[in-house]
């Protein structure tokens, strides 16, 4: 939704209405970085929250608390002048998308006090100002003459505010209506048009280029800049998510080429030594002739011959090596697959796990800030009383792997195919039903690569005889003594808990 100077001024109103008297509590950040205030009114704490750097800039009014956090300077200076004051009034520039706070203190001397917080909402350019009087206190972005030639905004220096820019004041009115607005604003329900039920635009009056857009009405533009900034919110967090997705494709995508490109390699320097008998036979055939030919000729045939002897013994010492690099260049393309397969079906609320398995760390580095509550495992109760264990993720295959598998429980993967870890577990220790078996595999062939086969073949082993792969990924082991299922996909009847 775009807001002129228009929509500004009626926000202006609506924020005085509902603040004008409040009691500054506190001062701070958010988790997602907008600058807000705590302010106590009509009997309730409520945030003003200013967002002067998304696309569309947005002051809105919110439930909820701040969060303890470490506060940037600008919070800090605003804090320590605002806490305290009470809010005297709400208003707008003519013209200009800019909103100004002002609020007043009494020291317990009597002596009377005064602040402003100037939000500039103006896209790419919006900014956030304390001053006192009209001598900037601290700003959220500060910028020297020498960094904008028009204006500056520096601590000490007289606030001066962003110039008018010239031309048609607002794109969605024309210059007559913007006229007869401009000196008394129309009361009553705002004029509210949706497409396919998602906000585009709202206005003091009827906009006859969205006549074909679902139209309402609306009392109050504030629930509207609210229902802007979550839908931006979310897109901009779509898109955080989809980059963060691309970045880990790509990631995979290059430790892919680089290991077939090295494979191709060594499996060429293979096929050259694979002629090394052919030399060793060389060297004993000159040997075995050497009586043959005349006692001046000799000499050099065994020169020839140690060299075709020291070619063959070279070549068998570096066969050894091949073919054990060979087989980790072949183990890596393996990790890769797998990964990539743990990415595809990754929610996006998995994607730290995801990324932590990339890195090729078992232990998720979530913010530090958010410690976040950690969430059951995918788990399944049998009508014969096994439980069944389900891993979402890398990091959650290696945890039920090896924190919460014992040693005698079942262990479950689809067979040399990308999968999830699953664990069959009873708690009498008896060795559990066939069925719950060929339950256990079901699962596993569902959450795997193979989940579209008709058939899918699946290998379960002990977990005492399942091992983590050296130096890979979480989740990547290797197993023995494996029995084989072949099962058809799918999730059973069962009481997930």
């Amino acid at each position: 939704m775009y807001t002129d100077w228009l929509l500004v001024r009626r926000l202006a109103l609506e924020l005085a209405q509902r603040l004008k008297g409040g009691k500054v509590r506190d001062v701070g950040q958010l988790d997602d970085g907008r600058f807000a205030l705590a302010i106590w009114t009509r009997g309730k704490t409520v945030l003003a929250c200013v967002d002067v750097f998304a696309a569309t800039p947005v002051v809105t009014l919110e439930d909820g608390e701040l969060p303890i956090a470490v506060e940037p300077g600008f919070v800090r200076a605003a804090g320590a002048a605002l806490r305290g004051s009470t809010i005297t009034g709400v208003r707008s520039r003519k013209g200009d998308r800019i909103l100004r706070f002002d609020f007043g203190t009494r020291s317990r001397f009597g002596v009377e006090d005064g602040y402003s917080l100037i939000c500039e909402l103006v896209p790419r350019f919006g900014n956030i100002v304390l001053v006192k009087g009209e001598t900037v206190v601290a700003a959220a972005k500060e910028f020297a003459p020498s960094e904008n030639a028009v204006r500056s905004v520096q601590a000490g220096d007289p606030y001066e505010a962003p110039p008018l820019r010239p031309g048609k004041s607002s794109p969605l009115l024309d210059e007559q209506t913007i006229a007869s607005l401009s000196e008394q604003l129309p009361e009553g329900d705002l004029h509210v048009y949706r497409r396919a039920g998602k906000l585009v635009q709202a206005h003091l009056v009827p906009l006859s280029q969205y006549a074909d857009e679902e139209h309402e009405r609306a009392p109050s533009i504030l629930p509207l800049l609210q229902e802007t900034r979550l839908g931006s919110a979310h897109a901009q967090e779509s898109d955080r998510i989809a980059k963060r997705r691309r970045a880990l494709e790509r990631t995979l995508s290059e430790r892919e080429r680089k290991a077939r490109a090295e494979l191709s390699q060594v499996r060429g320097k293979l096929n050259d030594v694979a002629g090394r008998e052919r030399l060793r036979s060389e060297g004993e055939a000159v040997y075995a002739t050497l009586h043959e030919l005349p006692a001046h000729e000799r000499d050099t045939a065994k020169e020839h011959a140690a060299k075709l002897f020291a070619q063959y013994k070279k070549a068998q010492s570096s066969v050894e090596h091949l073919e054990r690099r060979a087989a980790e260049l072949q183990s890596a393309l393996d990790e890769a697959a797998q990964l990539r397969w743990e990415l595809e079906r990754a929610a996006d609320t998995e994607l730290d796990d995801v990324a932590q398995a990339v890195s090729g760390n078992e232990t998720p580095q979530r913010a530090a800030a958010k410690p976040s509550r950690k969430r059951k495992p995918l788990q399944y109760l049998t009508a014969q009383g096994s439980r069944i264990f389900v891993g979402r993720t890398p990091i959650e295959n290696a945890e039920l792997t090896f924190r919460v598998a014992r040693p005698d429980d079942l262990w479950f993967h689809v067979q040399n195919q990308p999968g999830a870890h699953v664990i069959l577990q009873r708690d009498d220790r008896e060795e559990p039903p066939p069925e719950d078996v060929l339950t256990a595999a079901s699962l596993a062939a569902l959450h795997s690569k193979a989940k579209q086969s008709p058939k899918v073949t699946v290998d379960y082993t002990q977990r005492k005889h399942v091992r983590k792969r050296p130096s890979a990924a979480p989740g990547l082991v290797f197993y023995t003594h494996p029995s084989s299922v072949h099962v058809a996909p799918g999730e059973p009847a069962l009481d997930g808990q």
